[in-house]
């Protein structure tokens, strides 16, 4: 019956012949994946044999297999077991071992090999990570120790847990059919990065493997966490030090995030989909009359013509350039949708090129791959090609041209439309660096880089994909995709993002108020105020969902639009903290165990997170709360609403206007009102901070120190700053680089 239905629903929304071409395809895929994959069978370990010294590698032989351990001075070990497809990744600079009996000292790492695996240890002796040797059979299956209290968090985006373990999950980009919850998965991008925390200590696992796996967090064997890949190669990183240093050495080997442009963290507006230029400017205009912060807009599949790529349809948007050119003048970017497919059409200049020049992904038996997708039968370009990123992406200059300010891909994963079995490539399919089954979580990955490597020669681009893998942020941004509108979605995001946090992807956010459903003006609310620090702040929603504009909301209107305000005061320093991000590597957005690493009861706090080293915000994710339990990591706390000082866990009244939002003594954090005010945060002693200010296509480095005496600042009058306020000061006067300053109502004007 469910197949029945399933079909039925499919006519409902396409073709007959879409119908005829998904089934064929799913055919055509199964076909070919019969005649062209085989079961692996790996040869088996064997007996470790020798161990020695070479270079910079230690070298372990076994009957089957030879193992090449390599590190850094810093932290960081490399273990080399097999070869694969060439990854995208960046080997650090390694250093020469040291044997010391059955020790060897790779810089501040100590590796101890035993009869059935092998430790990590700091040089007092204190086991970091324990791990077992390989198997080796119809998969290659790795495995390390977990513990009783440990914590595992990561795995890119997981609608899972904030401590995974008891779990299993498959690391494959997966389409989540339009509307997805808790405990789904596999989800749109998945990265094989794992933070492993235990009594405080920290380690990243990273595993460069681009292909299918399934992780068993303890689920199995309670101590033990399992990874088991289909294809090569085995070949994983193993990071120590403190959360800082963890992430900032794990970005130098995927690549730090990049420096996006200011108005991309302003408040963005989307709909599946504005269906004329005439909805758009009115939208606009809607937000303009109201005196609302709008940053963007946002047009989906229906602005193109039959559904190709760098096409408009020119009855509905044959004005695109007049829309463009009102919205830039009154501050509002125009972003539109793009997917990999290429409609197959002779004629169509897009297809015939990459027909031509050999771009497309194609079968083992040469043939070009044509799958079914929005433009019915549709080409796919090979990104993993550099000839083909440079082609497909330089057709962007022409929506440029037509005043498009940034991209949205979509249905990267890739996704397919299919009538059974997975709704992705065939595994057989063939890339320039290998089968798809080895390779496929790198397709949105390089299609991000193609518009990124080609936009960014001019500008600091935006870029928004639904799907990719580890170090995506050093091209693109990344949302939630699909999520269904509910309380338990709401709070679920929020975990997912830091997930993503935790596998270094950094440029995040979801669509505000879930993708499918209505919801509630309260639940609407609440998503706004619980996204507040989100880098990207984007309401987006489906065809049958009621509009999300803020008016749309009735008597709620003035609350919601309140809180966009809010976000847009705090877009300064959500900004400053990006840069920071792509300077040092390390996420801009962090679960609260990160600012108290050893206190055990924070690894459970899954619905309260941190902006950066200062900022914490606990947001109300239930119906019907008058009051709600916050945990504030060791020391004090100012709440940001009435500059009141405030420790450990407390019971904070709500209303629905009620956002929990708390700033750490001896911060100093940048918030807009009709310019830039550097607010300080007075504690017990001298603070120190650094912050980035937008100046155009660059950035102004600010720092400063102060205490209740004396401030200083470098530059003295940065960019954009008009005021200085001082929280927490009581009556003392502090000079502003030596020089005496009139305070007014806690403020310092330096203009």
């Amino acid at each position: 019956m469910q197949l029945l239905d399933d079909i039925k629903g499919f006519l409902n929304t396409f073709s007959e012949t879409m119908f005829m071409d998904v089934v064929n395809y799913s055919l055509t895929r199964d076909k070919y994946d019969s005649m062209f994959l085989r079961d692996a069978r790996y040869p088996e370990l064997g007996e470790l044999r020798s161990t020695q010294v070479e270079g910079d590698s230690l070298i372990v032989k076994f009957d089957g297999y030879v193992l090449r351990i390599q590190g850094t001075d810093n932290g960081v070990l490399k273990f080399t077991w097999t070869d694969g497809p060439a990854l995208p990744i960046s080997d650090p600079s390694f250093v020469k071992p040291i044997q010391d009996g059955e020790r060897y000292l790779f810089g501040k790492n100590v590796v101890s090999l035993q009869k059935d695996g092998l430790t990590v240890a700091d040089p007092e002796g204190v086991v970091l990570h324990h791990e077992f040797f390989p198997s080796f059979g119809s998969d290659i299956t790795h495995s390390f120790e977990i513990g009783e209290e440990d914590i595992i968090s990561g795995l890119g985006e997981k609608a899972a847990p904030l401590n995974m373990i008891g779990h299993v999950y498959r690391l494959w980009n997966h389409d989540a059919n339009g509307s997805y919850g808790p405990d789904s998965d596999p989800l749109y991008l998945n990265a094989p990065v794992m933070l492993h925390g235990h009594e405080g200590r920290f380690v990243l696992i990273f595993y460069a493997n681009a292909g299918d796996s399934t992780v068993d967090v303890g689920y199995s064997d309670e101590r033990r966490l399992s990874i088991s890949f289909r294809s090569k190669p085995l070949e994983y990183y193993i990071i120590t030090g403190d959360l800082d240093s963890i992430y900032s050495r794990f970005a130098e080997i995927t690549g730090k995030p990049y420096k996006p442009p200011y108005w991309a963290f302003e408040f963005q507006q989307s709909r599946y989909s504005y269906m004329d230029t005439k909805e758009v400017r009115d939208v606009v205009d809607g937000f303009i009359s109201r005196g609302i912060p709008l940053g963007a807009i946002y047009l989906d599949i229906d602005y193109m013509d039959s559904f190709k790529m760098f096409t408009f349809d020119q009855k509905r948007f044959g004005d695109i350039k007049q829309l463009t050119d009102y919205m830039m003048k009154n501050g509002v970017r125009l972003i539109t949708i793009m997917e990999p497919s290429v409609k197959m059409e002779p004629g169509y200049d897009l297809y015939e090129e990459g027909l031509k020049n050999g771009y497309f992904v194609r079968y083992p038996d040469g043939n070009v791959m044509y799958a079914p997708v929005w433009p019915e039968m549709a080409a796919f370009p090979d990104f993993t090609d550099a000839g083909a990123r440079e082609w497909y992406s330089s057709k962007y200059d022409f929506m440029r041209s037509m005043g498009i300010s940034g991209f949205w891909h979509d249905m990267n994963e890739p996704a397919i439309f299919v009538a059974w079995g997975d709704n992705t490539m065939p595994r057989s399919a063939v890339h320039s660096i290998g089968r798809h089954e080895e390779v496929h979580n790198l397709y949105g990955y390089y299609m991000d880089k193609a518009a990124f490597d080609h936009l960014s020669r001019s500008e600091r681009p935006f870029i928004l994909s639904r799907s990719g893998w580890a170090g995506i942020s050093q091209y693109s941004w990344i949302w939630t995709g699909d999520t269904e509108t509910s309380w338990k979605e709401l709070k679920q995001n929020i975990v997912t993002i830091l997930h993503m946090s935790m596998s270094g992807i950094t440029l995040t956010g979801c669509d505000i108020g879930g993708f499918t459903g209505s919801p509630t003006p309260h639940l609407f609310i609440r998503w706004l105020q619980a996204s507040l620090f989100f880098p990207l702040y984007r309401v987006h929603s489906d065809k049958r969902s009621k509009r999300r504009e803020p008016w749309a909301f009735g008597d709620h209107e003035r609350e919601i639009i309140d809180v966009i305000r809010m976000r847009h005061s705090f877009v300064p320093q959500i900004y400053s903290e990006a840069i920071s991000s792509s300077i040092t590597g390390r996420p801009i957005l962090r679960p609260v165990f990160w600012a108290d690493p050893k206190n055990t009861l924070a690894m459970s706090i899954d619905d309260e997170y941190m902006m950066g080293d200062d900022l914490l915000i606990a947001p109300v994710v239930e119906d019907h709360v008058i009051n709600r339990e916050v945990f504030l990591p060791s020391g004090r706390w100012y709440d940001i609403s009435n500059d009141s000082v405030v420790e450990g866990h407390i019971t904070y009244g709500v209303n629905l206007s009620t956002v929990p939002i708390f700033v750490r003594e001896g911060s100093a954090i940048l918030r807009e009102n009709n310019g830039i005010e550097v607010h300080l945060y007075l504690g017990s002693g001298r603070a120190k901070r650094t912050f980035y200010i937008s100046s155009g296509n660059d950035d102004v480095k600010v720092d400063i120190e102060f205490d209740g005496r004396d401030i200083r600042m470098n530059p003295d009058r940065p960019v954009s700053v008009k005021f200085i306020v001082l929280h927490g000061f009581g009556s003392m006067t502090p000079t502003l680089n030596g020089n005496q300053v009139r305070i007014e109502n806690g403020r310092i004007s330096i203009e």
